[in-house]
């Protein structure tokens, strides 16, 4: 089954166990066709034999402005909530939001070739978040007589051009960044 991150776990609300929900494409009413999710952070707590397998049933979604209120079953006070704080939420691909012209799931970026006027830069390994936005880790070399390593390049439209998911590339506009 093709999972897609879809959200992660910023942390708990009132006494019942409910978690806020971020989504990452920052919509939410997609949350509401969602049976279940994988969770990518089991705390020891949870390793009960209900949650081995990592997937939690939902019981209720409550959608707000910036967030998503969401009760998970046999979660049900603050402090087992507490544990999945800072989980990924993964779904089915096809329960995903859907995407608009133009847009890309971030998690497809990952082991696309990061190419700058034709020559290869490096190899996207994750996708982060940073205070303005997400970053691309990168393995690779800023120059030719750098040595290899990981570094980070903003994921936006001033450094990131033309992205080819069939052919695993990804444009960087401004060599100069890697300086």
């Amino acid at each position: 089954m093709d999972l897609l991150a879809t959200g992660r776990i910023r942390g708990t609300f009132g006494v019942e166990g409910f978690v806020k929900v971020e989504s990452f494409s920052g919509e939410y009413e997609h949350f509401l066709s969602f049976d279940r999710v994988f969770l990518s952070i089991l705390k020891e707590k949870l390793r009960e034999q209900k949650y081995k397998d990592g997937w939690f049933e939902i019981e209720e979604v409550n959608l707000r402005k910036a967030d998503a209120l969401v009760k998970f079953k046999g979660i049900d006070n603050p402090e087992a909530a507490k544990c999945l704080t800072g989980s990924e939420l993964f779904i089915p691909r096809d329960k995903a939001a859907p995407l608009g012209e133009g847009e890309v799931y971030v998690h497809d970026l990952c082991n696309c070739n990061l190419v700058c006027e034709g020559t290869l830069v490096g190899k996207i390994t994750s996708v982060a978040e940073g205070g303005g936005g997400y970053l691309l880790e990168i393995a690779g070399k800023t120059s030719e007589a750098a040595a290899e390593s990981s570094f980070y390049v903003p994921f936006n439209k001033e450094f990131i051009g033309k992205i080819d998911l069939k052919a695993k590339t990804v444009e960087l506009m401004h060599r100069w960044i890697l300086e």
